[in-house]
């Protein structure tokens, strides 16, 4: 049986509690308690214990299930064993499941899924937020461990779980906005990337600005998905980091994609197809053949995107390469300016969608359709623009 989080009142000098639950038939009851404390502080304390105890004493009624004993944090883990086993989820996910499991045993190691119960796991997550964790990493926690509940009851090794009624935190960004560059900064990056010795940091650096690519699918590409002639780049695979390493993967929602590379990003690779010819050369090899990495060495090895994050920090620290919020650019930030300048330049959505990998159009517009500031004040002028342009068509007796 779940109660709702109930009230607290003070009547007369007295704190009285309440909690709201559904009967058999589903209708709404209510059941109520003088509480011992006096102060609402205290009030709600108890409220959320005599709730507690009202919940243990219905599963002890009811019955929780085969696996009710089990230790919480252990069978959380052997979840995810099963999960990496199965190959049901991406290593890479798995290696971040691996950092949450942290905050799940410290917490719940040696509590049993039995005692599992909302107020608890609430005020376990309300405790990572005020220990300085981001809403994002205290979401992770949460939707782990709802999941490794929901396959509790699944499996029958739970009657109910307990996080049914456990809100997850509001999901608040780490930094106010998008950090992307302005149209200045854009062509100043590029034109600085073009003035230095080609490496793998620079044309990545400069394909993420002209694509929108991600760092794991530019360091995924290879030489036989560039149709220079044409100027069609297939996105056929993306690298991914996870326990144990990177390792090679579909691209984000499972699907391979084109996109088409504007001059600047195609003289880049010809300039580095080039020097890529040499430099196998000087290890005796011919090449670079169809299956080698762009972002690649000479022995069929990519670059790990961990690694080319690293190196492109140390070049835009080196560049002074600033965004729009203020802080240094980091790779993913590249994206993010592709993606900002093709939308407030009239780029459509369903083009900046394909380039980027998101599921839908709707998806780009809700993170980039508010990025651009002068956005609002550009609307009028369009519409103007427009207006000027059936006057001008009326006087040519147009209608």
């Amino acid at each position: 049986m779940f109660y709702s989080s109930g009230y607290v009142q003070e009547r007369g000098g007295k704190w009285r509690g309440g909690l709201r639950y559904k009967d058999g038939s589903g209708k709404w009851r209510t059941v109520t308690k003088t509480l011992d404390a006096t102060g609402k502080r205290a009030a709600t304390r108890e409220l959320a214990e005599w709730r507690g105890e009202m919940e243990r004493e219905h599963a002890q009624r009811e019955g929780r299930g085969a696996g009710a004993s089990t230790d919480a944090a252990e069978y959380v883990t052997a979840f995810v064993d099963a999960l990496e086993r199965g190959a049901a989820i991406e290593r890479s996910t798995v290696r971040g499941y691996r950092s949450t499991l942290k905050h799940i045993r410290r917490e719940f190691a040696g509590t049993s899924l039995a005692d599992l119960e909302p107020a608890r796991i609430q005020a376990w997550e309300i405790g990572l937020t005020e220990s300085g964790l981001s809403s994002s990493t205290v979401g992770k926690a949460h939707r782990l461990m709802k999941q490794a509940l929901s396959h509790a009851v699944n499996v029958g090794d739970l009657g109910r779980n307990p996080m049914a009624t456990v809100k997850p935190p509001k999901r608040q960004p780490k930094h106010a906005g998008i950090n992307a560059l302005d149209a200045t900064g854009y062509r100043r990056t590029l034109e600085r990337l073009g003035n230095l010795e080609q490496t793998t940091t620079t044309v990545a650096a400069t394909l993420a600005l002209c694509t929108g690519l991600r760092e794991g699918e530019i360091c995924g590409l290879q030489w036989g998905d560039l149709n220079a002639e044409s100027g069609a780049l297939r996105i056929e695979r993306s690298i991914g980091e996870g326990t144990g390493g990177s390792y090679v993967k579909r691209p984000k929602t499972d699907r391979a994609r084109t996109i088409y590379l504007p001059r600047p990003a195609l003289d880049t690779l010809g300039g580095w197809r080039a020097a890529r010819v040499a430099e196998w050369r000087e290890f005796g090899l011919t090449g670079p053949s169809a299956n080698d990495y762009i972002i690649g060495y000479p022995d069929g090895r990519y670059l790990p995107p961990t690694m080319l994050s690293r190196e492109w920090n140390a070049l835009s620290k080196a560049l002074g390469v600033m965004g729009t919020a203020g802080r240094r650019c980091t790779f993913h930030d590249l994206r993010h300016t592709w993606a900002t300048l093709f939308i407030a330049g009239g780029g459509d959505a369903v083009t900046a969608a394909n380039n980027l990998g998101h599921a839908s159009p709707s998806m780009t517009l809700n993170i980039y359709a508010a990025a651009d500031p002068n956005a609002q004040r550009q609307a009028p002028r369009l519409i103007e623009g427009i207006i000027g342009g059936a006057d001008a068509q009326r006087g040519n007796g147009q209608a």
